[in-house]
C-alpha cells in the first residue's frame, strides 16, 4: 500500500500539501496518560512520523480504564507510559521516529528535549508544568496546545477544554493557572506543612486525583488534534479556547480577552522576553475553578 493510498481520504479534505505538512511535523507530547495517549494515537493515524514523548509515570491498574494502548501486562511490569505510547505509535506507523523521555517535566528538561519540535501538546494534571511549558513555548515561539478534562465531584458538570497559545492569549493572561497550586509545587515539605496550617489544607487530599473516563478524554483530545490539523494544513486558524460541556451535550468557543502586555504573548512578536519559569507568588487561597 502506497502512502498515497493510505492518506487518500485525508488528502481529499485538506490536499496533498496539507498531508506533507503533517508528515513533516515534529510533535512533542507532554503527559501520556488519559489525554496524551489519545493525542498520540490520533496524530499517528493522521501521519505524524516524528514524536517526542515526555512522562515519568508508569502504568497502574487504575489507568486501564482510559490509557490508550495499555494492557494488564503493562501494569505487571510496570511499564512507563512513554513506552506504551511508543509501542502504539510504532504499531500504526512502523517508520516513525519516537523519542521517549521518561522524566518529570520541568523547564530545564523542556529546554533540552522540546526546543526543536513544531508544536507541543500539554496533557497534564498540574499547573506548574503547564507554566513551564507556557514559558518554554513562548520563548521558542512554538504553538502550545493545552488540554484539560474535568468531572465535578458531584458529577453536575463534566467535560474539558483546549487552549491554543500562539501569542494572542495564553494560560497566564487568560487566568487559567492557579497561583496557589503552583506556589505549593515549589515548596519544601516544611513549607507545605506551614502552608497547610495557614490555609487548612488536608494533607491526605493533596495528591488525590478526580474522576476520569475514556470518552471525555477522547473528545477533548480530538478537539485539540483537530485544531492543530486545520492550522497546520492551512484550512483555518486554530480557535484559541474551546470548551466541551459534556453535561450539556455541546462545545463552545470561549471569547476571553488576553491580558494587556502579557510577557508570554508579546515574546511571540519579539517585544519582550518571557519571565523566568518561576511560579507567581500566592496571595491566599485559590479560587475554586474547574478544569
Amino acid at each position: 500500500m502506497s502512502a498515497d493510498d493510505r492518506y487518500d481520504r485525508q488528502v481529499r479534505f485538506f490536499g496533498a500539501e496539507g498531508q506533507k505538512k503533517i508528515t513533516a511535523s515534529r510533535v512533542g507530547i507532554v503527559g501520556l496518560g488519559g489525554l496524551g495517549s489519545h493525542v498520540a494515537q490520533q496524530l499517528a493515524y493522521l501521519g505524524v512520523l516524528d514524536f517526542v514523548l515526555v512522562d515519568h509515570d508508569v502504568a497502574t491498574k487504575s489507568n486501564l480504564n482510559r490509557l490508550i494502548g495499555a494492557t494488564p501486562d503493562d501494569v505487571s511490569a510496570p511499564r512507563p507510559k512513554v513506552e506504551i505510547a511508543e509501542r502504539m505509535i510504532m504499531a500504526v506507523q512502523p517508520d516513525a521516529k519516537v523519542t521517549p523521555v521518561p522524566e518529570p517535566v520541568n523547564v530545564k528538561l523542556a529546554e533540552r528535549v522540546l526546543s526543536e519540535v513544531n508544536v507541543v501538546f500539554g496533557c497534564l494534571d498540574d499547573d506548574m508544568p503547564r507554566y513551564w511549558l507556557t514559558t518554554h513555548c513562548a520563548h521558542h515561539q512554538i504553538p502550545y496546545f493545552d488540554l484539560a478534562s474535568d468531572i465535578a465531584d458531584d458529577a453536575s458538570t463534566y467535560g474539558g477544554r483546549v487552549i491554543v497559545a500562539r501569542g494572542d492569549g495564553c494560560l497566564v493572561c487568560i487566568s487559567e493557572l492557579d497561583p496557589k497550586a503552583m506556589a505549593r509545587a515549589q515548596m519544601t515539605e516544611e513549607q507545605r506543612a506551614a502552608d497547610d496550617t495557614i490555609y487548612g489544607v488536608h494533607r491526605e487530599h493533596l495528591d488525590e486525583r478526580g474522576p476520569s473516563v475514556v470518552s471525555l478524554n477522547g473528545v477533548v483530545a480530538s478537539l485539540a488534534v483537530t485544531e492543530w490539523m486545520v492550522s497546520v494544513t492551512g484550512l483555518r486558524e486554530p480557535i484559541r479556547h474551546v470548551a466541551y460541556y459534556a453535561n450539556q451535550g455541546g462545545v463552545r468557543i470561549v471569547h476571553d480577552d488576553p491580558g494587556p502586555a502579557c510577557p508570554f504573548c508579546t515574546a511571540w512578536i519579539g517585544e519582550s522576553e518571557p519571565p523566568t519559569a518561576r511560579a507567581p507568588e500566592s496571595r491566599g487561597p485559590s479560587r475554586d475553578k474547574p478544569r
